[in-house]
């Protein structure tokens, strides 16, 4: 699975755990910033941030250690596309 397949799937994850419109999922790259508080960003919340960690859990089979810094790998699509990888290859 390469990364643009996983940025895919974390679109789908969006849709499905925070309700997000398709049509603006679609639209979304790699670029894409989530957390809140960044001009352009998604705007996600730590709620929200827990609903795409659980679908990952679900979708990619990686368990997300909450006492790890997770900050920079929830920064964008990309980025938490990057860690999923990582994780997925033993990382």
């Amino acid at each position: 699975m390469d990364s643009q397949k996983v940025v895919d799937e974390l679109k789908a994850i969006l849709v499905e755990r925070l309700r997000f419109e398709p049509g603006k999922a679609a639209g979304l790259t790699a670029e894409t910033t989530l957390p809140s508080g960044i001009e352009g960003s998604l705007g996600l919340d730590s709620l929200d941030f827990i609903e795409v960690a659980l679908g990952i859990e679900d979708r990619f089979g990686v368990v997300i250690d909450e006492r790890e810094d997770l900050a920079p790998h929830f920064q964008s699509l990309g980025t938490l596309a990057d860690y999923i990888l990582s994780r997925r290859n033993g990382g």
